[in-house]
């Protein structure tokens, strides 16, 4: 659990234009300043390729105080693009996820702010069980998100930044998916339609080869 001063937010972030400056770090001080006045509660990281980027979930996991996170890059059907010119496939992200995620305290939810990357496919494969040197590592994910076509950035970082404020507002009864799928809800009702126009899609594992589309309501298996 995040202490009261720290949201327990991480937010890994990538160029994104060689000639101009551009990031989600304003937005991200924003929410932070309405949910902890404060605009340091979350903590953030860059990458540049795929070296750097399982260097930086390593790192701004270490403290074992991270049970979310967000990635802001470019993104194709099946990958997360970095400017160096490697590419992350699902198997990467989870892998890298799964071998900094053996903490007591466990990261629990993934947010992809990234175009084209995020279908329900590929987000399944963020929660299955990794396989690291011939080992099976458990997957202690819960939930990942993200969006499965080219995003109009206005209403994709609004529909992010409003999701886990809306999350971190929604607290108790339940499990960790009984939240997202309120805190989903309550998104929707302020935002009518907005998740499903971008489109917006939200995985949530519920056991071992099952699987919750939590916008489409319906249940996957394996």
């Amino acid at each position: 659990m995040a202490s009261s001063r720290h949201l327990g937010l991480g937010v890994i972030e990538t160029r994104w234009f060689d000639d101009r400056h551009h990031t989600v770090r304003p937005l991200f001080e924003f929410l932070s300043y309405a949910l902890r006045d404060r605009s340091d509660a979350f903590t953030y990281e860059r990458f540049v390729g795929a070296k750097s980027f399982r260097e930086a979930v390593r790192f701004i996991m270490a403290g074992g105080d991270i049970g979310y996170l967000y990635i802001a890059a470019h993104g194709d059907v099946g990958r997360i693009e970095a400017p160096n010119g490697s590419g992350m496939s699902p198997a990467f992200l989870r892998n890298t996820f799964c071998a900094a995620n053996r903490r007591r305290a466990p990261l629990k939810g993934i947010m992809l702010g990234s175009c084209k990357f995020g279908d329900v496919d590929n987000l399944i494969e963020l929660l299955r069980p990794a396989r690291i040197r011939g080992e099976e590592v458990r997957n202690r994910l819960v939930w990942a998100g993200g969006y499965c076509q080219e995003i109009d950035y206005t209403r994709s970082s609004l529909l992010d930044v409003y999701f886990f404020d809306v999350f971190y507002r929604t607290n108790g009864g339940g499990d960790e998916v009984s939240r997202v799928g309120r805190a989903l809800d309550r998104l929707d009702r302020t935002m009518p339609g907005l998740a499903e126009s971008l489109p917006f899609r939200m995985v949530a594992r519920l056991g071992r080869g099952r699987y919750r589309d939590l916008i489409q309501g319906v249940t996957l298996t394996d």
